[in-house]
C-alpha cells in the first residue's frame, strides 16, 4: 500500500465464509506490526492509518456475554493476547479470531526537496549543477534513492546519479530530481538517456496516476547555464592618422556566444590602463589624437551588468573585467580583455621658409637654403626681445 506521509486508507472484503451465531457480534480489529498490537476497531474492515509499516484487518466473531472487549487497551493488547483467551487459541471462550487476517504494507517514499537552484555562468557551456537535500525525505525500508538530471521544459533525462551533482557541456535549462523507489517494484533500465523523460516516469507512479509506489520530486532544483562568450576580432594594426585623426575598424570572427536575452557591445579603450572612451553597436570608432586604442567585445545581461557605472575616461577595461565571474568577480558575462590593438601615429612634415627671398648665381652656382617655419618664428620672437 502506497501511502502519502504515511497516510493511507487500508480496506479489506469480507469473503462471505464466516458464521455468526445468534447472539454472537462481528468486529473488525486492526493490528500494527508483526507482533498485532491492538491499534483500532471497527464495524467495518477499513481504517485509516496515519504512519508507515506492517497492518493487518483481522475479523472477530464473539458472544458480548463471554468475551468483554473493554479488556483491550488500544496500543498495548495484541491480537496474540486475544486468540489465547479464545478456545482455538488454547483458552476457555467460545469465539473466532481470523489470526492472519488481510495483511498491509504502508509505505510512504518522499522524495523530499532540493535546494540550489540557481542561474549558472558556464565556460563553453561546461559547469558542474550542484544541489543539497533538504533533509525531508523519507525512504522506507527497501527502497533506494537517485538523483536524475533532466534537460529543457520537457524534462528530458540525460543523466543520474548517486549524489545530486552533475556535469554539464552545453547551455541550457537543466533540473535536479531526487527519487526515491524500490527496485523492485521499478526497474531503472526502461529509461534510456536522451528520450525518456521525467514526465514519462512520473506517469508509472501512484503520485503521477500509476500503479507503482514511488516519489519523484517533479519540481526539483532548477539551474539555467548560460556561457556567454565575447569572442575575438580581427583588425588591429598600426594606423597612420591625420592630425591624429583615424577610423579604427575592427572585424568579429564569428566565435561568439550570445546567449538569450544576452547583448553585444563594442567597448574602446585607450592606453595600456585600458581607459574606456568610447562605446558602440559596431566595432568602428573615429579618434582624434595619436595613441594606443583598443576595441574590446563585451557580451552582457543588461540585467545583472549595468553599463551606466562606466564613466568615459575614467573607467577601466579593468574595472568591468573585475566585476565578471572572468576576473573573479559574481556577474556573468564575458569581456575580451586582449582585443584589437591599434597604434596611431601621425607623423607631420611641417613647413619651411626660405631664408632669402632673393638669391645670386655667382660663377654659376648658388646655395639656397630654407628653415622649417617653427624656427623662423623662434628666431623672430627672441629678435623682438632683443629689441
Amino acid at each position: 500500500m502506497c501511502g502519502t506521509n504515511g497516510a493511507a486508507t487500508l480496506t479489506a472484503t469480507a469473503n462471505g465464509d464466516a458464521n455468526v451465531p445468534a447472539g454472537y457480534s462481528t468486529v473488525y480489529v486492526l493490528t500494527q506490526g508483526a507482533g498485532l498490537t491492538i491499534v483500532n476497531a471497527g464495524a467495518a474492515p477499513s481504517f485509516d492509518v496515519t504512519e508507515d509499516g506492517l497492518y493487518t484487518i483481522h475479523t472477530l466473531v464473539y458472544d458480548a456475554n463471554t468475551l468483554d472487549l473493554s479488556i483491550v487497551e488500544l496500543g498495548v493488547t495484541t491480537g496474540f493476547d486475544v486468540n489465547g483467551l479464545l478456545v482455538q487459541g488454547g483458552g476457555a471462550i467460545c469465539a473466532s479470531l481470523d489470526v492472519a487476517g488481510a495483511q498491509f504494507n504502508v509505505s510512504s517514499p518522499s522524495a523530499g526537496t532540493l535546494s540550489g537552484g540557481a542561474d549558472v555562468c558556464g565556460t563553453n557551456g561546461a559547469a558542474t549543477l550542484t544541489a543539497t537535500a533538504n533533509g525531508d525525505a523519507n525512504v522506507p525500508a527497501g527502497y533506494s534513492t537517485v538523483y536524475v538530471l533532466t534537460q529543457g521544459a520537457g524534462l528530458t533525462i540525460v543523466n543520474a546519479g548517486a549524489t545530486p551533482s552533475f556535469d554539464v557541456t552545453e547551455d541550457g535549462l537543466y533540473t535536479i530530481h531526487t527519487l526515491v523507489y524500490d527496485p523492485n517494484t521499478l526497474d531503472l533500465t526502461i529509461v534510456e538517456l536522451g528520450v525518456t523523460t521525467g514526465f514519462d516516469v512520473n506517469g508509472l507512479l501512484v503520485q503521477g496516476g500509476g500503479a507503482i509506489c514511488a516519489s519523484l520530486d517533479v519540481a526539483g532544483a532548477q539551474f539555467n547555464v548560460s556561457s556567454p562568450s565575447a569572442g575575438t576580432l580581427s583588425g588591429g594594426a598600426e594606423v597612420c592618422g591625420t592630425n591624429g585623426a583615424a577610423t579604427l575598424t575592427a572585424t568579429a570572427n564569428g566565435d561568439a556566444n550570445v546567449p538569450a536575452g544576452y547583448s553585444t557591445v563594442y567597448v574602446l579603450t585607450q592606453g595600456a590602463g585600458l581607459t574606456i572612451v568610447n562605446a558602440g553597436a559596431a566595432p568602428s570608432f573615429d579618434v582624434t589624437e595619436d595613441g594606443l586604442y583598443t576595441i574590446t567585445p563585451l557580451v552582457y545581461d543588461a540585467n545583472t551588468l549595468d553599463l551606466s557605472i562606466v564613466e568615459l575616461g575614467v573607467t577601466t577595461g579593468f574595472d568591468v573585467n573585475g566585476l565578471l565571474v572572468q576576473g573573479g568577480g559574481a556577474i556573468c558575462a564575458s569581456l575580451d580583455v586582449a582585443g584589437a590593438q591599434y597604434n596611431v601615429s601621425s607623423p607631420s612634415a611641417g613647413t619651411l621658409s626660405a631664408d632669402d627671398d632673393e638669391v645670386c648665381f655667382e660663377e654659376g652656382t648658388v646655395t639656397i637654403s630654407a628653415t622649417p617655419m617653427v624656427m623662423q618664428l623662434y628666431r623672430r620672437a627672441i629678435a623682438r626681445c632683443m629689441c
